[in-house]
């Protein structure tokens, strides 16, 4: 109940099923050639759920109910609430103690829904976003790239060879300063991001705008920057931001979450229906999941009648 629910809506019906019951079955098989006895019930199944759950929203945090001379709340990270359960199967399973669990079948369930769950990402089999464990690795891999390229000397930020070394015969010109301003704004946006301080680099983000209206980040930093105006209701500039995106880039493999975000933007908040039309129908011809669809179709059918009524653009 908890986990399945997210995951059936990126698989969809009939892929969830067929992967609960591939899970269940190769649970179970990897249960009986490494232990003796029979097994009954759908934990191996369960198990892998969880395992796809992790792949999928890694970031997720799960709420939990703790008992300490009261009942109180507590919000953990999916991957410390899974991975918990996970180390304790495998010390069970290998401690030799009777408990009458299958923890073998815990354990292969769970590696089983990571495994196949991160081949059907990398195969692009299921809708992606910017937060699966796909892309989180790449965003690191990217990270780490820069860094090390950082650590031997280079500024990403500096001006080039050409605006630093004179022209034979005549002394550099002087110093662009809306140039230096935007590098240094660009500059903080990139640290803000690294820091994980979204808001800082929104607001970095509106005063680079006020500089230079056409200045757009780097892929992530753009879509990232774009959700947190989203977030933090400053629904115009988001918009702004999003169609700065899609602009810019046109192969984004997830382009139609970014089409749907900018649809429902302009239709509940922005009132600019015909523009909020054009978005959702394009969604709609790339999207996957249930859920995602039925949201758009319900916001285009309730946006039908007002479109066309000459409602001024955001």
């Amino acid at each position: 109940y908890i986990f399945g629910n997210n995951v059936n809506d990126k698989m969809g019906h009939i892929g969830y099923l067929a992967f609960y019951l591939a899970g269940g079955i190769l649970s179970g098989c990897a249960y009986v050639m490494t232990s003796e006895g029979y097994v009954i019930g759908a934990s191996g199944a369960g198990s892998a759920v969880t395992g796809a759950y992790i792949v999928l929203f890694p970031r997720a945090h799960v709420t939990m109910l703790y008992f300490w001379f009261y009942v109180g709340v507590i919000e953990v990270p999916s991957v410390w609430f899974i991975g918990f359960f996970f180390v304790k199967d495998l010390f069970m399973n290998f401690s030799y103690a009777s408990t009458g669990v299958a923890h073998m079948a815990h354990l292969s369930g769970t590696i089983f829904g990571c495994a196949v769950t991160s081949a059907l990402l990398a195969a692009n089999l299921l809708p992606r976003d910017h937060f699966d464990i796909v892309a989180l690795f790449k965003q690191w891999n990217r990270r780490r790239q820069f860094r090390d390229l950082t650590a031997t000397g280079y500024d990403p930020f500096a001006y080039s060879p050409r605006d630093r070394i004179p022209v034979e015969g005549r002394l550099p010109g002087p110093r662009d300063e809306q140039q230096d301003r935007i590098h240094d704004l660009r500059g903080q946006i990139s640290q803000a991001i690294d820091k994980n301080d979204y808001v800082r680099a929104a607001d970095v983000y509106l005063q680079l705008r006020q500089v230079d209206p056409e200045q757009v980040l780097a892929r992530q930093a753009q879509l990232d920057v774009a959700s947190q105006l989203a977030s933090q209701q400053l629904y115009p500039q988001a918009a702004e931001a999003y169609e700065l995106f899609l602009r810019h880039y046109k192969n984004f493999e997830q382009i139609e979450q970014v089409e749907l975000m900018l649809g429902l933007i302009y239709a509940r908040y922005l009132d600019n229906y015909d523009r909020a039309k054009e978005y959702l129908i394009r969604a709609m011809a790339r999207l996957h999941g249930d859920r995602e669809l039925t949201l758009a179709r319900e916001e285009l059918k309730r946006i039908e009648p007002l479109a066309g009524t000459g409602a001024a653009p955001a």
